[in-house]
Parts: C-alpha cells; sequence; structure tokens
C-alpha cells in the first residue's frame, strides 16, 4: 500500500502506520459498538483537498503542530488521484503566475489557499482563495493569470477578513459551470465551492444506506432532517421512501440552494428552509423521526431540551465525532434508547470515524 511520503511532519493521518484490518479494530474500540462498516476504498478516497499557499510560495499542507509551516509539494495519498494531477498543476501556476503570496502574520499579499475538489464522475474544481484585490494587483489581472488553470470548472473567491480559512465571501467563476456533479446510490448531486459534501464519496453510499435502514425500520410519516446540508440523506431517504413526508432544514443557505438543486435533478419532493436548529418551530412538522447530523461540537443544548420534552418517537444521530454524540447521549439517554449503533470507517488512514445511531424513546 502506498505510504505518506512525510510522516513524521504531516498529522494528517495518524492511523496510517497500522494495517487497515487493525485500524478498524482500533475505530470500534474507539466506539465502543458491534460494528464497522469499512470503507471500498482506503487510499486516494478524499474527494476534496485544501492546501495552503504561504509567504513563501510553497503549496501543501500544515505541518504536524505548526500552523505557519507548510509542506511544500506534499503528495497525499488519501486524496483522489485527479486532486494530486490538479495539485502539480495549480503549484507551478502558484510559483510561476507572478501574483503575490499571502502573509498570515502580517496580513498582506494575495494568494491563500488552493482547494482542489474531484469527483467519482471525473469531474474537478479549482478553487483559488486569495484577500481583495489591489491596485497593485487588480481584478483584471488576477482574472487574466487564473485563466490559465484548467479544470472542469475553476473558481476564484476572495476572503474579504483575515480570518484564516479557506472559503471566500465573494465567488466568482473563471471557467465552467461554477460547479461539479457527483453521484452516490444513483443519486445526482451538485457541488458548489462553499458546498459541504461527505469527503468521502466511495463510502458515503455505505453511510447512505446505514441511514436509510434505519429509517426504513421505523416507516414514519414525517421526517426532520435536522442540519440537512445540501440534502444528502433527505434525498436518500425519499428516493428508498417516496410516499414520507421529508422536511430538511439548515443554517447555511447555499446549501439549502444546493439541497433544492439537488431534489429538483432527482425529481424528488423535499421541503429544503433555512434557519436554526434551535429555533425551529417543532409544531410545525410533528416528526415520527428526526434525522440529526450536527457540526461537530454536537447538538445545540436547546435541540436536546426540545427532543426530550417533544418526546420525538425515533432519531437517528450521525456524528462524525463520537466524543460529541457520548455528551450528549448522557442526556438522550434519560428519555431514548439506543437500539443500534455502527461505525462507518469515512476517513481511513486516520483516528476519526463516524458514527450512526439508531435511538427510540422509552
Amino acid at each position: 500500500m502506498q505510504q505518506c511520503p512525510n510522516p513524521d511532519i504531516c498529522g494528517s493521518c495518524g492511523f496510517s502506520h497500522l494495517k487497515y484490518e487493525d485500524q478498524l479494530a482500533q475505530k470500534k474500540h474507539l466506539v465502543n459498538c458491534a460494528k464497522i462498516i469499512p470503507s471500498p476504498k482506503t487510499t486516494h478516497y478524499r474527494n476534496r483537498m485544501d492546501f495552503v499557499i504561504n509567504y513563501q510560495g510553497k503549496v501543501g499542507l500544515r505541518e504536524k503542530g505548526k500552523w505557519w509551516s507548510v509542506i511544500d509539494n506534499h503528495t497525499c495519498f488519501i486524496a483522489n488521484e485527479k486532486i494530486e494531477e490538479k495539485f502539480a498543476q495549480v503549484r507551478k501556476w502558484v510559483q510561476t503566475c507572478g501574483l503575490s503570496f499571502y502573509d498570515r502574520k502580517g496580513h498582506q499579499g494575495l494568494l491563500r489557499y488552493a482547494v482542489i475538489r474531484a469527483t467519482t464522475t471525473g469531474e474537478t474544481m479549482i478553487n483559488i482563495i486569495t484577500s481583495q484585490p489591489t491596485q497593485a494587483e487588480p481584478e483584471s489581472l488576477i482574472t487574466s493569470k487564473l485563466n490559465d488553470l484548467h479544470a472542469t470548472t475553476v473558481i476564484w473567491s476572495v476572503n474579504k477578513s483575515d480570518s484564516d480559512i479557506s472559503y471566500g465571501d465573494e465567488i466568482r467563476i473563471i471557467k465552467g459551470d461554477g460547479y461539479i456533479n457527483e453521484i452516490i446510490a444513483d443519486l445526482k448531486f451538485l457541488i458548489r465551492p462553499n458546498s459541504f459534501f461527505q469527503t468521502n464519496s466511495h463510502g458515503a453510499k455505505e453511510l447512505l444506506d446505514l441511514v436509510v435502514s434505519f429509517a426504513k425500520d421505523v416507516k414514519p410519516a414525517k421526517i426532520l432532517d435536522l442540519y440537512c446540508g445540501g440534502g444528502f440523506f433527505s434525498l436518500g431517504v425519499k428516493k428508498a421512501m417516496p410516499d414520507t413526508e421529508i422536511y430538511g432544514i439548515e443554517l447555511v443557505e447555499d446549501a439549502i440552494l444546493d439541497a433544492k438543486d439537488n431534489a429538483t435533478s432527482n425529481n424528488l419532493d423535499i421541503e429544503f428552509s433555512v434557519g436554526k436548529a434551535e429555533d425551529l418551530n417543532w409544531e410545525t412538522y410533528k416528526p415520527d423521526l428526526v434525522i440529526l447530523d450536527p457540526p461537530r461540537s454536537g447538538l445545540h443544548p436547546k435541540v436536546l431540551k426540545t427532543l426530550l420534552e417533544l418526546e420525538i418517537p425515533n432519531l437517528i444521530y450521525v456524528s462524525c465525532k463520537y466524543q460529541s454524540f457520548a455528551k450528549d447521549y448522557q442526556m438522550l439517554s434519560t428519555r431514548y434508547k439506543a437500539k443500534d449503533c455502527v461505525a462507518v470507517d469515512m476517513f481511513p488512514q486516520t483516528e476519526h470515524v463516524e458514527l450512526v445511531t439508531f435511538l427510540k424513546l422509552q
């Protein structure tokens, strides 16, 4: 199996020294569940990589424990092969285009990140994140330089703040349609520059199939999909259970636009709305089942309180950080019992694992 070229200084893959079966055993032990579903691919599975551009023009991943230090020309063995191809092109472009590099200490300079995405359909996206254009480096010059890059779609994102984040407030399409397409379980998904999408397209089908199987056991009339993102779980469940009413709620407006487009392109009737889970009017929905896929920090305290007060009959909790689920389950377990708990290895070579728990009201 291919190995990391810089295992001592790159901290991204903490389990890469272990055989894959040993990785699975460790993860299964960590989450204390009876079953773990392996990833169909254990290398070259990531469909998105965020490469840092530093003040010296180095392009790569950060050195372990040193946010200011970049491992130049670091090829990642868990990244999709097409991402590796595009990385070579982008690195050469960064170092020859003549545009300035961003200094994270002085907050000066232009080029900040190169985010590269690739789907199983073979489509690719290059998204260059910069600071705001200046008189010395005007918009026309930057656009001209970006036209030298080649992918299914090339994006220029402008981050107007000093925050060190790999997305922009303004998005400009340089080439292509401004999005790429992915297909999971015969469902079509549109991915825009700021879209969240499961980073392992191969393991995503396993994750979706598991959530669908739990939902089928309930046979709900109404489902509320909280933190629905681009509608990943909503679409899969609706396809399997077309007579079920599904409502998706998500804070990020761009994600809801994705979700609506995804539902339309798959001819599925799902109602998606922008909103905070903690401010929801639950009486509007009265669900038999709630699908929960919160951020790494877990559920908002108000959401936990509401779930317990309203006594929703069934919950499916999807967690990318099992420690957060364990914290939330301490409260949920006063009224709910975990009927099934399955780990899905969405992140081979790393210590991370996805946990899906089916909870029933007692």
